[in-house]
């Protein structure tokens, strides 16, 4: 692994400013927590219309070339909108097609491309399998050559927005041991998508089982797999690392708040070092995290071949930042924060869901280590 140069400045600018600022002000209006709550018990998981409404604004295109309809922005533009959506726990499946769209486009396939910028199209990356690996080493699932095509047996476990999508992006084992990645629009023949339990009913996800599905050739997508999926996977730790540094403040601030407003002996309990120490520790790890994750991104950007270490550190520091804020938010809310009443007890939920994707701390500090340090 390369460490890659970056600019000073991560290669900010005004545009990026006015991204990050529109998104706060429309999601802030667009997407209380009170609407969070509502969506969490319906059966779609997300709203259509402000589906619409983030598709017209140009998101969903963000990362997609102009000439496929997208705007052609960068993993920092990325970034700082998946920052804000993290901020209020957007319910959507903007995140599934994000992965899918880094995949087809490492692969240098664009048939979807255009569908993914109008948001015509809900793709999803099918990236884990049943045994809950996503290691590009342990996919199970085959592709054997048939007439016309190839048959697909296998499934995928943990699938973002499953029951939404009409694409999946997915890995496939070939004959000669070789991983292929493959892009299946849905519904099809002989390939069923089961609707799952997960801990945050805010990020829906599905089990989708290949049994001996039929496609052409052109649903194989050209190049190398291994190196497509890989790419996917530097963005997407970039991107949920993004998404957990803005929940994260939000649990802080939520936090703080109740520490101004909650009185006990006499005196606000924000006044008491107990209180105080553990949410200033909060808010160093945030910080931390979020610099980090603006690295990875401007990594992605200006050197996207040797991103992979900022990507899996990112991710490490923010995973860790959003379990500790949402763990310290619920002990500083007494009682009442392990109540599904209390606000941070969705933050809570979403912690743990994006400590668990694509790998926790552990799992990447694990493969720095291998890759930072001299076993001599």
């Amino acid at each position: 692994m390369q460490v890659p140069n970056l600019p000073r400045d991560f290669g900010f600018g005004e545009d990026h400013e006015v991204l990050r600022d529109s998104a706060q002000r429309f999601l802030a209006e667009r997407c209380p927590l009170d609407e969070v709550r509502r969506l969490a018990d319906d059966p779609l998981g997300y709203d259509p219309g402000l589906w619409k409404e983030i598709a017209g604004l140009g998101w969903t295109g963000l990362m997609v070339a102009e000439k496929h309809g997208g705007a052609g922005l960068g993993a920092l533009h990325l970034a700082l909108l998946l920052e804000e959506m993290g901020r209020v726990l957007l319910p959507s499946p903007f995140l599934a097609g994000a992965l899918a769209g880094a995949a087809l486009g490492a692969a240098g396939d664009a048939r979807w491309l255009p569908g993914l910028a109008s948001g015509d199209l809900l793709a999803t990356l099918a990236f884990a399998e049943p045994d809950g690996s996503w290691e590009p080493g342990d996919v199970a699932a085959t592709a054997e050559p048939g007439k016309n095509g190839f048959v697909l047996r296998g499934a995928k476990a943990y699938v973002p927005a499953a029951a939404s999508a009409n694409l999946v992006v997915a890995p496939f084992r070939e004959p000669d041991g070789e991983m292929a990645l493959f892009a299946v629009e849905l519904p099809a023949a002989e390939v069923v998508v089961e609707p799952e339990t997960g801990v945050d009913p805010t990020r829906r996800s599905g089990r989708v089982v290949f049994d001996g599905a039929r496609v052409g050739a052109e649903a194989r997508l050209p190049g190398d797999g291994a190196a497509a999926l890989a790419a996917a996977f530097r963005l997407g730790w970039t991107a949920l690392a993004a998404e957990a540094v803005g929940a994260a403040e939000s649990t802080l601030l939520l936090t703080r708040d109740y520490a101004v407003d909650r009185s006990q002996f006499g005196r606000q309990i924000g006044s008491f070092q107990a209180v105080k120490h553990p949410l200033v520790n909060v808010m160093i790890a945030v910080e931390s995290a979020r610099t980090l994750t603006y690295g990875a991104a401007a990594a992605i950007d200006h050197a996207e071949e040797s991103s992979e270490v900022s990507a899996r550190m990112a991710k490490a520091a923010a995973s860790d930042a959003f379990h500790f804020a949402a763990n310290r938010a619920v002990q500083l809310h007494g009682g009442y924060g392990f109540t599904i009443d209390c606000d941070v007890h969705h933050f809570f939920k979403r912690a743990l869901w994006v400590r668990a994707t694509l790998g926790d701390a552990i799992h990447h500090r694990r493969h720095l280590a291998d890759a930072l340090i001299d076993p001599s």
